[in-house]
């Protein structure tokens, strides 16, 4: 006999329908589809790694994550701590993360507390009214100081968060110091890694063992290459020549929940050439 707590039990919620969802490194090397519920939030973790990097995460179940091109060896893998992770590159196509809600995780509270590495580099001139940054990569290999005006609430200067296939997927927060304010170092120069595309003008370092994001740097083009630049271009290389942007998430003692939101410039729709995903 039905009991009045089954008759009135409500139905189980219905399961949501899973839609595939495409991702790859920004080279193209590495391509991946994963299938999941629409995403309309993810799991933003505060532990060292994951504020190096930006990181938004979703987890899809077993068996719903493929490789449709290259593999493990296409990738960089990195570990530390107890290393039962490691760290690869992966980011998904067709995901607007600015809209999505972001759930806090507090993994900065489990295991042994990250040590941030010491800067050991040489570091800009003082400047009144500026003060010294330093940080790391996560590994500690590469290291960048700024003087700065206080980041913290009173930072007046351009903050940006952009939407472009580079900036997204690798979670940057950028200021854009001159560059005499900013000193990007490594004890052995290739620990640093370096990647252009697109214009060719600039360069996104990196480090090459844990792969944190670093900075934007100037590549420098030869006279006739640089008399070939279209009009907004050359303005555009202009400008790199005397400022090296600078990704916030590298310095351990800049509080980003105490800056001002930072701008979003709409990259993905607004620079030239427009990327194309494999």
């Amino acid at each position: 006999m039905a009991t009045p707590s089954t008759t009135n039990a409500p139905p189980p919620p219905a399961e949501e329908p899973l839609r595939t969802y495409r991702g790859n490194c920004h080279c193209g090397a590495f391509v991946y589809e994963a299938e999941l519920p629409e995403i309309k939030s993810v799991f933003e973790c505060n532990c060292s790694i994951c504020h190096k990097k930006g990181y938004l995460w979703v987890f899809p179940g077993e068996g719903k994550y493929r490789v449709v091109k290259g593999g493990d060896e296409t990738l960089t893998g990195y570990t530390f701590g107890p290393k039962k992770l490691t760290h690869k590159v992966r980011a998904m196509q067709g995901v607007d993360t600015s809209t999505l809600e972001r759930k806090p995780f507090n993994g900065a509270a489990l295991g042994e507390a990250y040590v941030p590495p010491e800067y050991r580099g040489s570091t800009p001139a003082e400047i009144e009214g500026h003060q010294l940054y330093t940080g790391t990569c996560h590994c500690g290999q590469v290291g960048v100081a700024l003087m700065s005006k206080p980041l913290d609430e009173t930072f007046d200067e351009l903050m940006v968060e952009c939407n472009c296939s580079v900036c997204e997927r690798n979670g940057y927060r950028w200021i854009y110091p001159e560059t005499s304010r900013v000193v990007l170092h490594a004890p052995d120069a290739d620990s640093i890694g370096r990647y252009s595309f697109a214009r060719g003008i600039i360069s996104k370092t990196f480090c090459r063992a844990c792969g944190v994001p670093l900075t934007n740097e100037l590549r420098e083009l030869s006279a006739a290459d640089e008399a070939a630049l279209p009009e907004r271009t050359a303005r555009f290389y202009e400008y790199a020549k005397t400022h090296h942007p600078v990704n916030l998430r590298v310095f351990p003692d800049v509080d980003m929940g105490l800056l001002r939101a930072p701008t979003r410039n709409d990259g993905a729709n607004k620079l030239e050439p427009a990327y194309v995903n494999p």
